[in-house]
């Protein structure tokens, strides 16, 4: 009985040490992680290359991309890509008829400008299942608004007529396509905070018909770092 005694005191005694115990190993809940990246971007409606003499505006396209960690392995982003270009042009010359001897003496000066931007909304799906491991990899998916916006602004000068002409003009023109997007991206691990990204996406537009600037199936890439913030 004396035995039962101090077996039934030391359990009590044992409860708290192991309620404290089991306190502290359980893990703890997982915070909100928000994110924000800049990349190099690449896609057939803001195309990487190389620029003229003369030309003028943001000749890489650079994205933008800010997003919320919905779940340790499922997050949310959105992106916004923006490239530009611009440039000033003149000439002059003559028109020449076969049943007259005179010229027709012409010249123009203008400028035109392009402005291309493209809006996605993305799930972002990590694959790795360890996350521990410096590099990740994510299976992405969502749409994409491709809005592109021209001017060409200048003056006409002829001699119809035998008189001086002038004549000036301001063209404007503006376009929209609607993609579904998927494909894969890779995080590597620089530090606690930053990430080296690279994501490669298949576009599909839901535009028709599929032709000049609304393209059938397409691809886009996008090469930059992601910086990690918010509660852990």
């Amino acid at each position: 009985m004396l035995l039962s005694r101090h077996a039934l005191s030391g359990l009590l005694l044992a409860l708290p040490l192991l309620g404290h115990a089991q306190t502290i190993a359980e893990p703890a809940p997982a915070s909100p992680r928000y994110y924000v990246g800049l990349a190099a971007y690449s896609s057939y409606y803001q195309p990487l290359e190389g620029r003229h003499p003369g030309v003028t505006g943001l000749a890489v396209p650079l994205q933008l991309t800010a997003g919320y960690q919905l779940r340790p392995r499922l997050a949310v982003q959105v992106g916004l890509a923006y490239s530009s270009s611009a440039y000033t042009y003149n000439g002059d010359g003559y028109f020449y008829n076969l049943n007259s001897n005179k010229g027709i003496y012409y010249k123009y000066a203008g400028n035109s400008s392009n402005r291309n931007t493209s809006v996605s909304v993305l799930a972002r799906y990590t694959l790795t299942r360890k996350p521990g491991h410096r590099l990740q990899f994510d299976a992405l998916g969502g749409f994409a608004l491709e809005h592109r916006r021209g001017t060409d602004r200048g003056t006409y000068i002829d001699s119809t007529g035998g008189r001086r002409n002038e004549n000036s003009y301001d063209d404007r023109a503006s376009d929209n396509a609607l993609l579904i997007t998927a494909g894969l991206g890779t995080r590597y691990r620089l530090s606690p905070r930053f990430d080296l990204t690279l994501d490669l996406l298949l576009n599909r537009s839901l535009t028709s018909p599929p032709e000049n600037y609304r393209a059938g199936l397409t691809g886009s890439g996008a090469l930059g770092l992601r910086y990690r913030f918010g509660r852990r």
